[in-house]
């Protein structure tokens, strides 16, 4: 699987676009990881303090929902306020470029994740692919309305604390990189010697 870094979305000539197929990406990696997989074979984990894949897949659900409300709010404010006559290239605020590199799959920190975007820690956690598809398609949608609007402007408020801000673009990278992030930790669950195959 290639994985994007932060340099993709400097470089890309259609920002959005770029996001765009990055996030569809994610979404096709999703179903391949969790392809012929039952409910206990995603809810399978590789020890108690490690993540399952529904766990992997629940956690980006999260995450994203979390988000929603900012976008929602921003986007509208966006169309009134910072227009965007063309495409402007990406350029990254210091807190949202620092943080797209921490939770980007070439960030070799672990990370603990937030408590509001932590999964559950049942082994029974039901429709997690479904759950990350339906996100997935919120997220994308979200990406098409921002079409005419200078991203690396209009500003949000992080959903983890009130005290950071970043621009709409670094939420989208954020997003688009942390997914990436958890599908190459869910699927070395499934790669595992020891995955259960029925």
């Amino acid at each position: 699987m290639s994985v994007p870094s932060i340099n993709l979305f400097l470089e890309a000539p259609d920002f959005l676009q770029a996001v765009m197929t990055e996030g569809q990406k994610n979404s096709e990696t999703a179903r391949a990881i969790a392809a012929n997989l039952d409910e206990a074979q995603l809810n399978w984990k590789p020890a108690a303090d490690r993540w399952s894949i529904a766990q992997c897949l629940e956690h980006l659900s999260v995450a994203t929902k979390g988000f929603e409300q900012y976008f929602d709010a921003v986007l509208a404010k966006g169309r009134g306020r910072v227009a965007a006559t063309d495409t402007p290239s990406y350029k990254p605020s210091l807190m949202g470029g620092w943080l797209a590199k921490q939770v980007s799959p070439e960030g070799a920190r672990k990370l603990s994740a937030p408590k509001i975007f932590r999964p559950a820690e049942s082994s029974n956690i039901q429709g997690a692919l479904e759950l990350f598809l339906n996100g997935q398609d919120q997220f994308l949608d979200f990406v098409r309305q921002a079409a005419g609007i200078d991203y690396n402007k209009t500003r949000l408020r992080s959903p983890v604390t009130p005290l950071v801000r970043y621009s709409l673009g670094d939420a989208f990278v954020i997003t688009v990189l942390h997914g990436q992030r958890h599908l190459q930790q869910a699927r070395r669950v499934r790669e595992m010697a020891e995955f259960p195959l029925t």
